[in-house]
């Protein structure tokens, strides 16, 4: 396992984790977190060089939300969107000319902490299946939803009674790259960040294995965000996943103003309109709630 941890005091702290798995031969995992950004990518095995997808997915949006191209301009939604458009589109040109439709392809989950007029927020951002937490409150919510084919059946299910043929679990109707020929439309969700929140980000070889009352065991006690990383891919490992498994654990608090180590990205986030975040799901905060 592999990694790393950088404290923003008081407010901010961050850990991740990742490990190959018993049975791939490649992690085609990717990782990335340049503060207020945190995100997960999982490079699709049924396509050729997931693991080139997923971490061309994260350096794209390094560098678009880096210093370098910002300046001294704070992170906005607006960088955020396209940054993933452009890794979309990065993705997707990793096709061969003479066969643009072999792109490889990757998920991309992550969560950005947003501080606007009518307070903090946990923005998630998601394209595929690897997901996004928020331990807190008592509870566990999942902020992502999904792009998946047995999600689709889920969801059909909660409308109109159990799907006859259920599909593998693996099979996913959305992601950077993997045929599509650029931009693909992420899903945001907002949650309102309460004090003490801890965010897990994390790809199918954990949460696949891993029920959501463990990711709150493990999260809840407490051991600080690379402590909880390690402990949730060790128990991915132990719950018997076969994928590449991967979490990233934010701890953040409602007062994050954040110095960081010069090697490390730090972008105050301005505040934002309320206008400027109405496209996004809203989940409300409810206590003791799974």
């Amino acid at each position: 396992m592999a990694l790393d941890e950088h404290a923003e005091r008081p407010a901010v702290r961050w850990g991740a984790s990742t490990d190959i798995g018993p049975v791939r031969a490649e992690n085609e995992d990717s990782w990335l977190a340049v503060p207020p950004v945190f995100a997960v990518a999982d490079g699709m095995g049924g396509h050729l060089g997931g693991a080139q997808a997923s971490s061309t997915a994260v350096l794209i949006l390094q560098e678009y939300l880096s210093p370098g191209r910002l300046g001294d301009r704070p992170v906005d939604l607006v960088d955020l969107s396209v940054a993933i458009d452009s890794a979309a589109t990065a993705v997707a040109s990793l096709a061969p000319a003479d066969n643009p439709m072999s792109a490889p392809g990757t998920t991309l989950s992550g969560l950005m902490v947003l501080h606007t007029a009518e307070g903090p927020y946990w923005l998630s951002f998601n394209v595929g299946d690897s997901r996004a937490y928020v331990v807190g409150g008592g509870g566990v919510r999942q902020l992502t939803h999904d792009h998946s084919a047995l999600q689709e059946a889920r969801d059909l299910a909660a409308t109109s009674g159990a799907p006859r043929v259920i599909p593998p679990a693996n099979v996913v109707t959305k992601a950077l790259g993997a045929g599509q020929s650029g931009g693909v439309e992420a899903d945001y969700t907002i949650m309102p960040l309460e004090e003490g929140d801890r965010a897990v980000i994390c790809t199918d070889g954990v949460h696949g294995v891993l029920s959501d009352s463990q990711i709150h065991a493990l999260v809840a006690a407490g051991n600080g965000p690379q402590g909880d990383a390690d402990a949730l891919v060790r128990a991915a490992l132990e719950g018997g996943t076969r994928d590449n498994a991967t979490a990233v654990v934010v701890y953040a608090g409602t007062e994050s103003r954040v110095t960081l180590p010069s090697n490390v990205m730090s972008r105050m986030i301005q505040p934002v309109r309320p206008a400027s975040i109405e496209t996004a799901r809203r989940i409300p905060r409810r206590k003791g709630s799974n």
